[in-house]
C-alpha cells in the first residue's frame, strides 16, 4: 500500500496479523503429553480466526437464539460484542480417549459442550488461551476470553472441536468487550429458531434481573427417597 495509512486501513490488518501470533503463541505452549507430538502424532490443539462481518453477525444471531431459549440476557450482550469486536480467534482442544467415552459423548451431544473432556487437554486448553492472551497484551490489541460465541462457533461448525475458548479482538480507544451493559430483553417478543441446544430455560426463572435463568433439568429431578 502507498500513501498514508489511516486507522480505517491498519485496524482490521493489524488485528488478524496479532490473532495469527496468538494462535501461534497458542499452539506451542506448554503442554502435557509433549512426547505425543515426537512419536507422530497429530496437533491437538485447534485454532480458528473469524474476521469477516457477516461470519460474526452469524454467529451473533446464534447466540441471540440462545438466549431467548435460555431466557437469559446476557446472551444478547455477548451477541452485540461479537458484532461490534474486529476478530475473534478460537482456541480448541479435543481429547483422544474419545474412543472408550462414545456412549457419554453421544448423550451429551445437545448440550453446548460435548462431554466428558480429558482433564489434561483442559488444562492444555487453560495454559494455551493464557499464552495467546499474553500475545495480544504484548501488541497492545484488546482482548476478551469468552465462552458464548464459542459456543456458537462449536453448533455453527466453524470449530471442530467439543470444547473451546474465544478470544474477541478489537482495536478501539475502548475495549468493546468490557464495562458493556446488559439491555433489558423480553424474550417472549422475539422471533428466533429453536438451535437445538440444552438445557433451556424455566419460565419464571430469572435471576439476577434476567441476566440468568433457571433452567429445565434433562431428567425428571426424583424426590428425596424415592427411586
Amino acid at each position: 500500500m502507498t500513501g498514508p495509512i489511516g486507522y480505517d486501513d491498519l485496524r482490521a490488518d493489524t488485528v488478524v496479523q496479532v490473532a495469527k501470533l496468538m494462535a501461534a503463541s497458542a499452539i506451542t505452549a506448554p503442554k502435557s503429553g509433549g512426547q505425543l507430538f515426537l512419536a507422530g502424532k497429530h496437533n491437538f490443539m485447534e485454532t480458528v480466526i473469524v474476521e469477516p462481518a457477516d461470519t460474526r453477525h452469524r454467529l451473533a444471531e446464534w447466540m441471540r437464539a440462545r438466549g431467548k431459549e435460555r431466557r437469559e440476557a446476557i446472551w444478547f450482550r455477548d451477541a452485540d460484542v461479537a458484532e461490534a469486536i474486529d476478530a475473534v480467534l478460537f482456541v480448541a482442544t479435543c481429547a483422544e480417549f474419545l474412543h472408550a467415552t462414545k456412549p457419554l459423548r453421544d448423550d451429551s451431544a445437545d448440550l453446548e459442550f460435548v462431554g466428558p473432556t480429558c482433564n489434561l487437554r483442559d488444562v492444555d486448553l487453560g495454559i494455551a488461551v493464557g499464552s495467546a492472551a499474553k500475545t495480544a497484551a504484548i501488541h497492545s490489541i484488546d482482548c476478551r476470553c469468552q465462552t458464548r460465541i464459542a459456543v456458537a462457533a462449536r453448533k455453527l461448525g466453524l470449530i471442530r472441536a467439543d470444547i473451546a475458548v474465544a478470544l474477541s479482538l478489537s482495536l478501539t480507544h475502548k475495549a468493546v468487550g468490557f464495562d458493556r451493559r446488559i439491555a433489558e430483553v423480553d424474550v417472549d417478543t422475539l422471533d428466533y429458531p429453536p438451535t437445538g441446544t440444552l438445557p433451556v430455560g424455566v419460565e419464571g426463572g430469572e435471576r439476577y434481573g434476567g441476566v440468568r435463568n433457571r433452567q429445565q433439568p434433562r431428567s425428571p429431578i426424583r424426590e428425596s427417597g424415592t427411586t
